[in-house]
């Protein structure tokens, strides 16, 4: 397989809440799978973008499949990030929108 290296993808998942996106991204060793939250960090906390990896796929193991098991994985994975994502987020108790918990 011939891919570049650290290239992103992004996915939003539209009509879910604030449309949050989630990605693929390429490496040397594997594809992974996350997204992009905020994290607060700090004594005097302040926000900071952050990449959460969720799921990682080895090219090996990607590479020792066919092409229908290799989307079915890829798309299980991808799935599975979304779900991820989704789960954390929780209906505001004031406008009852889903928010993203940080």
């Amino acid at each position: 397989m011939n891919v570049s290296m650290d290239k992103s993808f992004y996915f939003t998942l539209g009509g879910f809440a604030n449309e949050p996106e989630v990605y693929i991204r390429t490496t040397l060793i594997d594809l992974e799978f996350g997204y992009e939250a905020i994290q607060w960090d700090g004594a005097i906390p302040s926000p900071i973008p952050n990449a959460f990896k969720k799921h990682t796929l080895t090219w090996d193991k990607l590479n020792s499949s066919n092409k229908a098991e290799q989307l079915d994985i890829i798309v299980n994975l991808l799935i599975k990030t979304i779900n991820t994502r989704k789960r954390q987020y929780r209906k505001c108790e004031f406008c009852s929108e889903k928010v993203a918990p940080e």
